[in-house]
């Protein structure tokens, strides 16, 4: 039972509800944090200290700190911590309810001689510093705590002698004394560092920056030098330096297929030759193939000689077969003394290959910096202007141009780009300078230290199938294959970009 010890009008009935008779998950604290990702740690390096004034016996003349209760209305409703009560009162003299309160919280007050009045309340269900603050408010009162003691005042009090305490600090500051502190910074650059810590000085304070030695030189009180030099600490570390590796590999396939046929001959049934036709018309008779010109290829026709003079081919078209490439035999049939010739040439050429390609540029740069490498080539081309003819150059290179940024996890962000330009001499322009095969990639992208990542790929198969013909013969089944030519192609070629960054000096510029 709540012992009752209080004089004047009260009527009161107090009812103690235990701390843990509303289920509700607890709040995340300090010492049950709740589950979030794993981030990097924040780390405090200045913080205003918090200012108290003392009178000449050694009591502090105004609590300028930041704990709870310091004023009324500092604490929001999440911050009520007392034990919940149920509490009535009627007019009821204003110190037997804070005498009430000191009981129920287990803390000490005391009151100025200003505290005067009656409080009528009716709560249900709260805390009882929450009820504390509401009675306050409702009087104009404010109060100041120190650990379990709590003072209260008129608020009007309570503000003259904050003002007053915070008068008195400024000039206990403007009053002590100024201290030289040298900095020396290893990493950065003092310039840079410079405006980040003129931020922390009073207004008596000053900061230069000796170049030749790259140190910081302070001078102001002891507790502002302080945090510029963790300051100066934090940032001073060193420069994470990235290296970029890119790999391009372009792979290459290439099939093809060519089918030719070259036939014809020749004929005669004439008087001169002893074989006429015995028709009266056409008792004369003969017949030669015309499909035939100087480059016509006639190797093979005949045994003794390298080539015929004029194999009189009906249907004339070769594969492309040469050194190194596709084969042809040929035949030759003759009858009646020579007087019937049949000239037959068959050639075919097949070729394959696989061809793959690595380039892997590789670069070391520091963070935020942009770092180029290159290798290629200078290809002269002929220009005609007014002046006459002039050489110029184009580039054909290999390129990588990347800008990394280390964030605070140890991951990479990249800004890379990726070029390949190479000649290609089998397309040539007019004046016979090769065409430029470009191969490009720009993207922006977040990889984790040591991780590869394939920014990139180009896949690309050209199929064709080409039949030449003569028309109406070679539309017939089976027999139109000796009146056609068949060429088959089929290219594939596939590009990947990949890249890989690492951290050198993870250790030292991370701290992990």
């Amino acid at each position: 039972m709540l012992p009752w010890r209080f004089a004047g009008p009260l009527l009161a009935a107090i009812a103690w509800f235990a701390p843990g008779a509303a289920s509700a998950q607890p709040l995340p604290s300090s010492e049950n944090p709740a589950p979030s990702t794993q981030r990097p740690p924040t780390r405090v390096i200045a913080r205003d200290e918090p200012s108290v004034v003392r009178s000449e016996n050694g009591d502090e003349a105004g609590f300028l700190s930041t704990v709870p209760l310091q004023i009324n209305g500092a604490r929001g409703p999440s911050a009520q911590t007392g034990r919940r009560i149920d509490i009535d009162l009627r007019d009821a003299d204003i110190h037997n309810v804070l005498r009430l309160l000191a009981e129920v919280g287990n803390v000490n007050i005391v009151t100025s001689d200003d505290v005067t009045g009656n409080v009528t309340i009716r709560m249900h269900n709260v805390p009882w510093d929450r009820a504390l603050e509401v009675i306050l408010a409702a009087r104009s009162l404010g109060m100041q705590r120190d650990g379990n003691i709590i003072r209260i005042a008129p608020q009007a009090v309570l503000d003259k002698e904050r003002e007053l305490a915070i008068e008195r600090a400024r000039q206990n500051i403007a009053l002590e004394p100024l201290e030289t502190r040298l900095i020396p910074i290893s990493y950065a650059t003092g310039g840079d560092l410079a405006p980040r810590a003129r931020e922390l000085l009073s207004q008596r304070g000053t900061l230069s920056v000796d170049e030749r030695t790259n140190v910081l030189i302070a001078r102001d009180v002891a507790t502002n030098l302080d945090q510029v030099e963790r300051l100066v600490r934090s940032l001073d570390t060193q420069t994470p330096q990235v290296l970029i590796e890119a790999r391009i590999v372009e792979a290459t396939s290439q099939f093809s297929r060519d089918v030719g046929i070259q036939w014809g001959g020749d004929g005669s049934f004439a008087q001169s030759t002893g074989n006429p036709t015995g028709l009266l018309f056409p008792n004369n008779l003969s017949f030669a193939g015309g499909a035939t010109d100087g480059n016509t290829p006639r190797a093979g026709l005949s045994p003794t000689s390298q080539t015929v003079a004029n194999p009189n081919f009906t249907v004339n078209m070769p594969a492309a077969v040469g050194t190194g490439a596709g084969g042809a035999i040929g035949f030759a049939l003759g009858s009646l003394s020579q007087n019937v010739n049949l000239n037959v040439r068959l050639s075919a050429a097949e070729s394959s290959g696989v061809l793959r390609i690595v380039s892997s540029p590789r670069i070391l740069t520091l963070d935020n910096r942009e770092a180029t490498i290159a290798q290629g080539t200078l290809i002269p081309f002929s220009q005609v202007s007014a002046a006459g003819v002039q050489t110029a150059f184009q580039e054909a290179k290999l390129q990588l141009r990347v800008r990394p940024h280390v964030t605070a996890d140890g991951s990479v962000s990249l800004h890379v780009r990726v070029n390949r330009d190479e000649p290609d001499f089998n397309n040539t322009g007019a004046r016979g300078d090769p065409t430029i095969l470009k191969r490009e990639a720009e993207t922006d992208l977040l990889i984790q230290d040591g991780r590869t990542a394939v920014i990139g790929g180009i896949y690309t198969r050209n199929t064709g199938r080409n039949v030449e013909q003569v028309p109406f013969f070679g539309d017939i089944p089976i027999l139109g294959l000796i009146f056609q030519r068949r060429r088959t192609t089929d290219r594939r070629s596939e590009m990947l970009i990949f890249i890989t960054p690492r951290i050198v000096n993870r250790a030292e510029s991370l701290g992990r």
